[in-house]
């Protein structure tokens, strides 16, 4: 019988594996160096890996960064474009706008295209604003413009985007289906598909950057299938999306933008759970890898989502959560510029690595400033699986930070965590300030390899109230994975005002919305559901640009929905408006429950030693190096007050505890952290 459930979270650095068994209640964390050159060998390594037989898994979680790494990276596939004709630089030209840093800058260079305009064709077809048919679609305009782009031009991948079809999608619908037919090998995206939204600029993007990566996670998800039924597994497999739910490795190969931000959403959704779990209602959970520093804010137990964000420089349409990238992980190369120390964005990665990982590396990172200051436990370095070198970081902050600014190796490394903490708290102080939230009002959730390194100094700068290292820290975004529900959402636009005369057509779109929703997703799982439905609708005033989301109940009145977004209007900016209220567009959640583990689930120990040793480490509050002890966080006892300094250390992080702090576990695992009484 098969009783256990897997969730992998593959980042820039390592894999990230956790495995529970309903049976005995046991929680097991397993930490792998990823394999860049093909990701999914190191997610099926690390399968193979597992102390329980593969066959014994009915269900698999999956996280990954492959499609926003693409893009960043520019590792897309070869993309065209069919749109109306007339507008084929409607992708080009965008908004016409530059990001506020760039404005003045006269060196400023357009990051590499992702079409190039000789992969853009128009064709003859036409809807308006109101979804009316003004010119009916050349379909043999289709058929020519796909035959040039992919025989001639050599595209992999197709994006249809026309005009108005957020108001009547028939136009893409016959398009899409008109070159499926053609070229059954070629990949489409609609626009309208992925974002029944208004913004044509917006939409595009969304079908472009869908199309640009689909080749790569269709191919990537495939091998990873192939390895995993190889290894034995059998059971249902899962890809989180980027609002914290779970799809279908089928679904995700059709729509894979949805899957953009899918690693960092597993560590927001296990966020979730554990701020309703222990009622901490205002939260910010800060996820530090190897890589980057991912932070979003929970407020009342719910995240700050957004259904229009940026990847790179372009948009995206998709419900997903506000999630911040800093280039702040363990391996974020510090460099000098012309006297003046840097700390990222640049990561030495996986591979080679920080110099103290002995694979080739020679720059000096967060990771060897922190073996140097004694914060990282050498002796049980990710639980065991790999040595670090002391003197190996010590030579490469030499090289690279003290030569050059003529100042002493703990200087070095003191500075190197100084300029990133700064950096970093004032991009998270900026992020929560300009939604008129104070951080002192905030618990601090830090987690994954290095949030519980730099937990504590980012507390103490943002003066929050506490910081919450869960159990499983450097694991925990795959932990959260395993919390995550089967989910879908579809949205349609709605652009009329919130009127006693509008209220019937929106209680009717809603009733048809949820009967093609709950269809759409019972095809998609190939089984009968009965999911949770959960609507919301977007509103602005009359004349505002931009929209807040709040909930929408089917007996709602006028009167109800206009006070709600007024109200969540008030609470957000500080003020409110007397003016009429539009209604932007309407959504549906559709969610699944899934097993998952309590919070309170006991973890198998992965240390080597559950000894109280001596241990040094540089201590901010004291300005200078401490004797203390290093003690396994297995071995902490529930309710007991543990003043600092004491170095805790688990199965893939450290976390210091400073003088001036204090540390107790609460009756759910979760390690609290507060400043002592003076």
């Amino acid at each position: 019988m098969t009783s256990h459930k897997l969730s992998i979270d593959i980042g820039g650095t390592f894999v990230d594996v956790v495995t529970f068994d309903f049976e005995s209640k046991e929680l097991k964390a397993l930490k792998l160096p990823a394999t860049p050159h093909d990701p999914a060998e190191g997610v099926v390594s690390a399968v193979n890996k597992l102390d329980v037989p593969v066959d014994q898994f009915f269900e698999f979680v999956h996280g990954t960064t492959l499609g926003l790494n693409s893009i960043l990276e520019r590792k897309g596939t070869t993309v065209g474009i069919i749109t109306n004709e007339g507008f084929r630089d409607i992708f080009e030209i965008g908004r016409g706008s530059l990001e506020f840093l760039d404005m003045y800058r006269f060196d400023y260079e357009q990051s590499p295209r992702i079409v190039e305009r000789r992969h853009i064709r128009g064709v003859a077809g036409r809807m308006d604003y109101l979804g009316q048919e003004k010119t009916p679609l050349d379909g043999k305009g289709v058929l020519q413009a796909a035959k040039e782009l992919y025989e001639d031009g050599n595209c992999k991948a197709i994006a249809v985007s026309f005009l108005h079809a957020y108001a009547n999608n028939a136009h893409e619908v016959e398009a899409v289906a008109l070159i499926n037919k053609a070229y059954p090998e070629l990949d489409v995206s609609s626009g309208a598909m992925l974002a029944n939204e208004y913004r044509e600029y917006e939409r595009t993007s969304t079908a472009v950057l869908d199309a640009y990566i689909k080749p790569v996670l269709k191919y990537y998800l495939g091998h990873l299938t192939k390895g995993m039924e190889k290894a034995g597994f059998s059971g249902a497999k899962y890809v989180m999306n980027s609002s914290g739910g779970a799809m279908t490795f089928e679904l995700a190969e059709t729509q894979p933008i949805s899957t953009v931000l899918s690693g960092p959403a597993g560590g927001v959704a296990g966020a979730l759970y554990v701020s309703s779990a222990t009622e901490r209602k205002n939260m910010l959970s800060v996820d530090v890898g190897g890589t980057s520093l991912d932070a979003c804010i929970i407020v009342d137990y719910q995240p700050v989502d957004v259904f229009e964000a940026r990847i790179d420089t372009f948009p995206v349409l998709q419900p997903m959560f506000d999630l911040r990238t800093l280039g702040a992980g363990g391996g974020s190369i510090a460099w000098v510029d012309n006297k003046l120390l840097r700390v990222g964005p640049e990561s030495a990665g996986a591979v080679p690595g920080p110099a103290c990982y002995a694979r080739g590396g020679s720059d000096a990172t967060v990771t060897d400033a922190a073996l140097v200051l004694g914060y990282i436990d050498t002796t049980n370095f990710m639980g065991g699986e790999m040595t670090v070198a002391n003197d190996l970081a010590a030579k490469a902050i030499k090289n690279n930070i003290c030569g050059k600014l003529n100042i002493s190796l703990v200087d070095a490394a003191r500075s190197i965590f100084d300029v990133l903490i700064s950096r970093t708290s004032s991009s998270i102080k900026e992020m929560m300030l300009e939604q008129g939230l104070d951080p002192r009002d905030f618990s601090i959730l830090a987690f994954g390899g290095c949030g519980p390194l730099l937990g504590p100094m980012l507390f103490d700068q943002l003066e929050m109230a506490e910081l919450v290292v869960p159990p499983l820290p450097s694991v925990f975004s795959a932990w959260g994975m395993m919390t995550s529900d089967l989910s879908f959402s579809e949205t349609v636009s709605v652009l009329e005002p919130v009127s006693d005369k509008n209220l019937k057509m929106l209680q009717s779109l809603a009733d048809r919305l949820q009967s093609r929703s709950v269809d759409a997703l019972a095809q998609k799982v190939g089984k009968n559901i009965n999911p949770n439905i959960a609507f919301s609708a977007r509103f602005r005033f009359i004349g505002q640009e931009h929209t807040l989301s709040v909930k929408y109940e089917n007996n709602d009145t006028s009167a109800d929905l206009f006070e709600r977004f007024a109200k969540a209007h008030l609470d957000r900016f500080g003020h409110t408006f007397e003016n009429d209220a539009e209604i932007v567009s309407l959504m549906i959640k559709l969610t699944l429950v899934t097993q998952k583990p309590d919070i309170s689930t006991k973890v198998v120990a992965a240390l080597n030693t559950h000894k109280r040793e001596p241990h040094v480490f540089f201590d901010p509050a004291c300005e200078g190096f401490v004797d203390t002890y290093k003690i396994n966080r297995d071995s902490l006892t529930e309710g007991r007050v543990y003043p600092g300094p004491i170095l805790v250390v688990d199965e893939g992080s450290s976390l210091t505890v400073w003088s001036n702090q204090q540390l107790i576990v609460d009756p759910h695992g979760m390690i609290s952290i507060t400043r002592m009484e003076t």
